[in-house]
């Protein structure tokens, strides 16, 4: 009787070992899920603002200070989005937004970092890029984006893009997420006046506090 308990213990314990492996499985597979969905963006699938600024963006940066190299930045935004929103609605505009992504991403170069930072804006992150380089890039996705027709409901819509470029050789007296912030404020304030001229143009940088806290 007592090896007949001990057999039904140990089958048991088994049953409950086998559960327990199921259950750490699927929670593995969930969490590796919502890592993915965490770090991408939903609308473009490209990498979204939190893992593009906070870990690839400061990636880059690193081993640019590793090898004292200089890396670039394009922040590009749609200019006439809102128009195209209120005349063929939010989904068209949308549709638009997914698709100049899946295309930046197309002419982009291999090694060019891309991702959506918020809205209709986009960033490009270039690796031994100088100044001449970035502003060059920039200034190719603007004239291709602008001879390209986007899908938009059931048509297609026109639409130009804006820049800001700047090109940094990082050091190490500053940590990767101060450079990033300062190089991201320079460039916003760069995207704005490329818009506020009247868009579809690209506006660099001049300098860029890489030592303030």
């Amino acid at each position: 009787m007592a090896d007949v308990n001990i057999e039904q213990r140990v089958e048991a314990l088994e049953k409950d070992n086998q559960s327990l492996r199921q259950e750490v499985a699927r929670l593995r597979a969930d969490n590796r899920r919502w890592a993915r969905l965490a770090g991408t963006d939903t609308l473009t699938g490209l990498p979204n603002k939190i893992s593009f600024l906070r870990a690839l963006v400061p990636q880059c940066i690193r081993s640019a200070i590793d090898v004292g190299d200089s890396v670039g930045f394009i922040l590009l935004s749609a200019d006439n989005l809102g128009p195209l929103n209120e005349a063929h609605g939010r989904m068209a505009g949308d549709q638009v937004l997914k698709g100049l992504g899946t295309f930046l991403k197309a002419i982009l170069d291999e090694e060019d970092r891309l991702g959506h930072i918020d809205g209709s804006n986009f960033s490009v992150v270039m690796t031994s890029a100088e100044l001449d380089d970035v502003r060059a890039r920039a200034n190719m996705l603007r004239a291709r984006v602008r001879a390209h027709a986007f899908p938009c409901g059931t048509s297609t819509a026109q639409i130009t893009v804006s820049a800001g470029v700047v090109a940094v050789v990082p050091t190490d007296k500053t940590d990767e997420k101060v450079i990033t912030e300062s190089v991201f404020q320079s460039l916003s304030e760069a995207l704005y006046a490329a818009k506020a001229a009247g868009g579809n143009q690209v506006q660099v940088v001049q300098e860029v506090d890489l030592t303030s806290s």
